[in-house]
């Protein structure tokens, strides 16, 4: 997932097709033909919860799956088969808010960042598989309320069984952090105070 403006954006792996959110997060777009082609706007059926607020994409491109977080009311991980361009379902996060989804092909899992500061993981089916709170772990990102309020800026890649966490304030990235999903360990990789 990459963040495009205020907006996330999901690429295919030789970015030739994308999807990203419009609006206040209650409108998936589809782009064919990447960024510059034309756009088709997606709308979870009936059937699903409305889509609000959604704040994080993550696109399977192996298993054609993109998971779409939302933070409207209790919040909602929703699964749409890019494939046969079907919503599929969208389950409850429990007021667990993500800013940020990142889906890692080498170990098929799909990892969120919670304004709360858990890293949650998650199954393929979308269920909760783990969360582990970051608070007091991630250093340089200040404690308490500080440390709060700037989770905000907070966004994820994964590769490999580890996480990057990339801080982004005032439009610039000032910290890198590695989490290892297997060691529960996190490390200061790059800040821009170095």
């Amino acid at each position: 997932m990459f963040r495009h403006g205020a907006a996330s954006l999901a690429l295919d792996g030789h970015g030739r097709e994308a999807y990203t959110l419009a609006g206040n997060g209650g409108t998936l777009v589809w782009l064919p033909k990447g960024m510059d082609g034309p756009r088709q706007d997606l709308q979870p059926p009936a059937r699903l919860p409305r889509l609000s607020w959604a704040s994080g994409l993550a696109w399977s491109t192996k298993d054609g799956l993109l998971f779409i977080a939302s933070t409207g009311g209790e919040g909602h991980l929703y699964r749409y088969d890019t494939r046969n361009h079907a919503w599929l379902d969208a389950r409850s996060l429990k007021d667990r808010h993500l800013l940020s989804l990142a889906f890692d092909e080498a170990s098929g899992t799909l990892v969120g960042l919670s304004r709360g500061l858990e890293l949650v993981t998650f199954s393929a089916e979308g269920h909760v598989k783990q969360a582990r709170s970051l608070k007091g772990i991630l250093v340089g990102l200040g404690s308490g309320k500080s440390e709060m309020a700037a989770s905000d800026g907070l966004s994820l890649a994964a590769q490999g069984g580890a996480v990057a966490i990339i801080s982004v304030q005032a439009a610039s990235v000032t910290h890198i952090w590695t989490y290892e999903l297997a060691s529960g360990q996190a490390q200061l990789t790059y800040s821009a105070s170095y």
